[in-house]
């Protein structure tokens, strides 16, 4: 059996979902099971109703037009209409949800309730519109499967109980002719509270299932061909690699690669069980294969494989004399880190000082009210970072050279290369960004 996961783009209209018919009836013979996104926009959308409270009337206006939506696109798909009934119940009673929060801040439990809504929506859809082609889809609500802590908008899923759940939920179903269509990207507690694995968990969860299931493979279906030597959307240019390794698509995920969630190839890696990254606008397209045995190879003679960037990065400096010749200073420090639950991206360290980047800001302020205790503390917004993947970088004679003589005349504020030898990532402005992409690309492919 395989596990196909269609993103947001994949399921955004009724043409999109007319495409996931055609891909998912020419899987039949492997026994798909189907994990899909909420429709493009919407959870942004519903995280808005809760984040800024409008009056009753334009809440419920706003939401009718998200309920219109999902109804103009079951109009337009075979069966379609008989998700209607349950998408309607659903939306009402987000409704009285909505209505009885008034002018309160929402809770992030009440956040993860109301975000994950467009997942079980977009699901209905797609379950509905598979029986109506003529295929025997059994939808399936993930939240009896995927359980989850109850660390609200970043909740970690208890594997163990997901892997026993997944076999004795989903397999019967697929066993007996069955097309399972699930949701990504949310959970629930033990208690029964709905969770969401945070943004990108859609690719999480569909791994978590190919693993638990022993799929012989996982599909990521989104709207490019896969991994591209840089974001095509700043290099028109940029190529799809035919292969990647599961290190070189986490590096690429990490530092701004959005087509894959970075934490998804890691319950894949033991089983060895291949991710395959494919258009769903060109289906015919053979995407990206990412797996331990991928045969890596150089694109033209560049040592090069990808450039990625991420941008709404914070730079913290920490200057402290006392790091000098003493230990326990990076303990300490990470220790806040661990403390205010904020993840770090890089890090860079001299005898006195140490630069260290963060993308989520909204634990910022004490952050840096704990940190001021180990010294002088200063912080850098509006940075973004651009890393350099490719092949055996550390031994490559003059790599460096070229790239920051191509990265000129932007200025490089941040360098870090840790043990890896595929990974080279420098911090600069964040307007910045875009240019420097451009420019490594052409001085590593010869295009942008």
């Amino acid at each position: 059996m395989i596990v196909a996961k269609f993103g947001g783009t994949s399921v955004t209209d009724a043409p999109a979902i007319s495409r996931l018919i055609d891909i998912v009836r020419g899987r039949l013979p492997e026994q798909p099971v189907i994990v899909v996104s909420a429709l493009a926009g919407v959870t942004d959308a519903l995280l808005n109703l809760a984040i800024q409270p409008e009056s009753d009337e334009l809440l419920d206006r706003a939401l009718g037009d998200l309920l219109d939506r999902h109804e103009q696109i079951a109009r337009g798909l075979p069966g379609g209409n008989s998700a209607l009934e349950s998408i309607g119940a659903e939306a009402e009673a987000l409704r009285q949800e909505l209505h009885a929060l008034g002018d309160r801040r929402a809770t992030a439990a009440q956040l993860d309730a109301i975000a994950g809504r467009g997942e079980l929506w977009s699901s209905r859809l797609v379950a509905a519109a598979l029986t109506g082609a003529g295929m025997d889809a059994a939808w399936v609500d993930i939240r009896s499967i995927m359980v989850t802590d109850a660390r609200f908008n970043r909740a970690t899923p208890y594997v163990q109980v997901l892997n026993t759940r997944a076999r004795q939920c989903l397999r019967p179903l697929w066993e007996a002719g069955k097309i399972p269509v699930t949701q990504g990207f949310i959970g629930a507690t033990a208690t029964g509270a709905s969770t969401t694995l945070g943004r990108g968990g859609s690719d999480f969860t569909a791994a978590l299932l190919g693993a638990a299931l022993d799929a012989s493979r996982v599909e990521i279906w989104t709207d490019v061909d896969g991994l591209m030597t840089a974001d095509p959307r700043i290099v028109p240019s940029a190529r799809t690699l035919k292969a990647a390794s599961y290190e070189e698509a986490a590096e690429l995920a990490t530092f701004g690669a959005k087509i894959l969630h970075p934490a998804t190839a890691v319950p894949l890696v033991r089983a060895g069980i291949p991710i395959v990254i494919l258009n769903s606008r060109h289906p015919d397209r053979t995407g990206t294969t990412i797996e331990p045995e991928a045969v890596v190879e150089q694109v033209g003679d560049s040592p090069i494989r990808s450039i990625s960037w991420k941008q709404a990065i914070t730079v913290i400096n920490i200057r402290a004399p006392r790091m000098l010749g003493t230990y326990g200073f990076l303990r300490a420090l990470f220790e806040i880190f661990e403390r205010h639950e904020t993840v770090v991206d890089v890090l860079a360290s001299g005898e006195v000082s140490i630069s260290i980047t963060i993308e989520d800001r909204s634990r910022l302020t004490p952050l840096l009210h704990d940190l001021e205790e180990l010294g002088e503390v200063w912080v850098e917004e509006h940075r973004a970072i651009v890393a350099v993947v490719g092949i055996g970088l550390r031994n490559t004679p003059g790599l460096a050279g070229r790239v920051f003589n191509a990265v000129w005349p932007a200025n490089v504020e941040v360098i870090s290369q840790g043990c890896s030898s595929i990974n080279m990532t420098f911090v600069v402005r964040e307007e910045d960004g875009p240019d420097v992409v451009r420019r490594l690309h052409r001085e590593f492919f010869g295009s942008d």
